[in-house]
Order: C-alpha cells, then sequence, then structure tokens
C-alpha cells in the first residue's frame, strides 16, 4: 500500500536504530526524510504488567496502520504515512513530534471511567477530547490546554488544528468501522511537524484504540490473544478499504 509522494526514495533500507517504544522500532534510513516504524510481535498485557509475544501482532497492526492512514489521506487529512515496504514495517515521513496525545472517547472506557466514576461501555452524548502530556516517567498525565500554553508544548493555532483534525478523524474513523460492524470507543492521535505543517503521526491502529464489535461489544483488545483479534479486523476491513 502506497501514498502517491513526490521526491523521496521509495527504495529505504534500515541504517540504525534510533526510538523504541512499547509497540514499535524506528529505524533511519538512506533518506533522511524517512523513517521505517517497524512493528513488534510483543503486546504489554494486563494493563501493562506483563510483556508478552504474540507472532503475527506486528504484521496485523502495520497492515491496519497502512489501511487507516489511507483512508485519512483520502480524506484530506494529512499524515506521515509513505507506504508499506514488508509485512510489519511502513516507510514514514521524519515529524518532529509534539509532545500531546490526544485523546478522542466515543464512550467510557479505562482511565476515563475511574476518574470520573462513569460505567465501563457507556455511550457519550458527544465526542470528548482529552490531551495526554507524553512522558513515560509521569505515565502520560492528563493535562488541559492551559498546561500546554504554559508548558510551551505547542503554538494555540497547532493545539486548535490538532482538535480539528482529531474530530476528522473520528468522524473518518466511525464512518468507516460502522460498515464492518466495529464501533470505535476511543483512540490517541499524535501529531508532529513536517516542513512546517501538521500532520498526524506515530499510528493509528489496535495498539492505540479501542475497536468493540457493534452487535456483541466483544472488545477487540489486547488483554485478548491480539494475534487472533486484530487479524479479525484486519480482515474486516479489507473488504471495504480494498
Amino acid at each position: 500500500m502506497q501514498i502517491p509522494q513526490g521526491g523521496y526514495t521509495m527504495d529505504c533500507r534500515k541504517i540504525q536504530l534510533v526510538g523504541e517504544g512499547k509497540t514499535k522500532r524506528l529505524w533511519t534510513t538512506n533518506d533522511d526524510r524517512l523513517l521505517i516504524a517497524e512493528y513488534s510481535d510483543d503486546a504489554m498485557m494486563y494493563h501493562g504488567k506483563q510483556k508478552l509475544y504474540f507472532e503475527g501482532k506486528g504484521h496485523y497492526c502495520a497492515e491496519i496502520a497502512a489501511l487507516l492512514m489511507t483512508q485519512l489521506h483520502d480524506n484530506n487529512i494529512p499524515t506521515d504515512f509513505v507506504q508499506t515496504i514488508s509485512s510489519n514495517c511502513l516507510l514514514v515521513k521524519k515529524a518532529e513530534m509534539i509532545p500531546i496525545e490526544v485523546v478522542v472517547r466515543n464512550y467510557a472506557a479505562g482511565s476515563m471511567c475511574k476518574r470520573l466514576g462513569l460505567e465501563p461501555g457507556k455511550k457519550l452524548k458527544s465526542p470528548v477530547l482529552e490531551f495526554c502530556y507524553k512522558n513515560d516517567s509521569l505515565n502520560d498525565p492528563v493535562i488541559n490546554e492551559y498546561h500546554v500554553y504554559a508548558m510551551e508544548l505547542c503554538k494555540p493555532e497547532e493545539l486548535s488544528v490538532m482538535c480539528y483534525q482529531a474530530s476528522r478523524t473520528n468522524k473518518v474513523l466511525t464512518n468507516l468501522m460502522s460498515k464492518i460492524g466495529v464501533v470505535v470507543a476511543d483512540f490517541k492521535l499524535e501529531f508532529g511537524r513536517v516542513n512546517g505543517r501538521l500532520v498526524v503521526a506515530d499510528e493509528i491502529s489496535p495498539n492505540v484504540a479501542r475497536f468493540w464489535d457493534e452487535n456483541t461489544m466483544h472488545r477487540f483488545e489486547k488483554d485478548g490473544d491480539p494475534s487472533y483479534e486484530y487479524k479479525v479486523i484486519l480482515e474486516r476491513l479489507k473488504k471495504v478499504c480494498e
């Protein structure tokens, strides 16, 4: 899968590992404007308390991410995605990342229920946008726009763009997933600057989203068997995206 690009070297290879997170590794390439995102078969289970290996998880997440990023591109939402280069590797534009996660919630789940005493699984009257300061040592605390401005995490106009694009992304995802009988309970977005332009970066996949079956409300989540759960989502997506 590939998004038409101008001026990039498409025949890229891994040069040096420059970052490793919970779900993937980032490599420099022979084009200094591009990185390779290598999706891992590892999963942090039971609220991050245990790391387990699931064969095929990285492949399924990479394919889902490529499909969803392409859908954003087709709806005029800029992303860092360039093309798929192997079963679990995506070629992406190098971005200056903004240390904010934008969390979009359509249903009550996870930390929102703990903080606000909401019933898990409750559909919210309207989507909720939250901000988290991306800092692993602090467990990515929830912040508001006043923190963002006081800490100079980004410019006010950039935060407005991030909120706007997060809302648009939510509409694209919910419309798409409804076609395959899947509810988008919530998801996280990250943004970065590419040549001064804000783009959706990092990933959109089950690694950073809660997808539930529309009829049974079965949760396609990583506390089950990601190799099976994510394969089901991918197979459904391929029917409407390809």
